[in-house]
């Protein structure tokens, strides 16, 4: 166990009253998520590489049916928390967030523009970017130029489902939306652009804008830009930002702006 490892494990059982804890650690040489236990070595911790444990966390939590999870948590993992608990896939009483502040590097490798946790617990806070330089470069382009600019990017795609498999905030309860077949008819690679239009409009009121779908595609198509667009107008049309544990989704109401009644429907 390092230095970081004995300050986690304290801060997480001791301080927090924790039963469980999900961290990145080093082991064999390969970075992975442990899900560590009271009195459990917790290894070599690592704070250095983005690693979406939110994303774990969702996967094990139905399986873990009692006690206190404490998480690692980032902005970005902060924000997909909030979203997660505001649909009712995790209960705000269970998890404990220990707020990680990102490093220069990290902020700017995600382009962030707030790599900083409502509290931090770990690492110092630095500035973000005050504005993703391809988002502004493409908000220069003509609509017609726009267009022809992401049907390039589109025909990189394999389809190979990456960026929903690895999205914190992907939680369709039975068929990923992408496969219903009403929606995206084609079955060809790379898909039209009714998949991509399709998740964009799905994603609209959940990202939270981590990245990771960039980071988890094969052909490199900038997912992340994409998403923060659709969010400039989401955020201009209804006042709404993915991860406001106040605000609730446009897109979860009536036309009159009252909260739908179907409590199950959580996609």
């Amino acid at each position: 166990m390092n230095d970081l490892g004995k300050k986690l494990t304290k801060m997480a059982f001791e301080d927090l009253k924790a039963d469980y804890l999900l961290v990145v650690r080093q082991e064999h040489g390969d970075l992975a998520p442990a899900f560590i236990s009271k009195d459990e070595d917790v290894g070599e911790v690592r704070f250095d590489a983005p690693y979406q444990l939110v994303t774990v966390l969702s996967r094990i939590y139905p399986h873990i049916p009692t006690g206190k999870i404490a998480i690692v948590s980032r902005k970005c993992d902060e924000l997909a928390i909030n979203e997660l608990t505001k649909r009712g896939i995790l209960d705000e009483k269970r998890i404990v967030k220990i707020g990680l502040a990102c490093d220069g590097h990290t902020a700017d490798k995600c382009r962030c523009p707030d790599p900083k946790p409502s509290k931090v617990d770990i690492g110092e806070p630095v500035k973000g970017i005050p504005e993703d330089p391809l988002v502004a470069k493409l908000m220069k382009m003509t609509l017609e130029d726009r267009l022809k600019y992401w049907v390039r990017q589109f025909k990189k795609c394999n389809k190979c489902f990456g960026c929903t498999a690895n999205c914190p905030v992907c939680f369709c309860e039975n068929q990923c939306v992408l496969g219903e077949r009403t929606l995206v008819s084609e079955k060809s690679i790379p898909p039209g652009l009714a998949f991509h239009l399709v998740r964009s409009f799905h994603m609209s009121d959940k990202c939270i804008e981590c990245g990771e779908c960039e980071r988890a595609c094969p052909g490199d198509i900038p997912l992340l830009a994409l998403r923060r667009m659709v969010h400039a107008d989401m955020k201009e049309m209804y006042k709404f930002v993915p991860g406001d544990p106040k605000t609730v989704s446009p897109l979860l109401t009536t036309l009159e702006g009252e909260v739908m009644e179907d409590e199950h429907n959580v996609c």
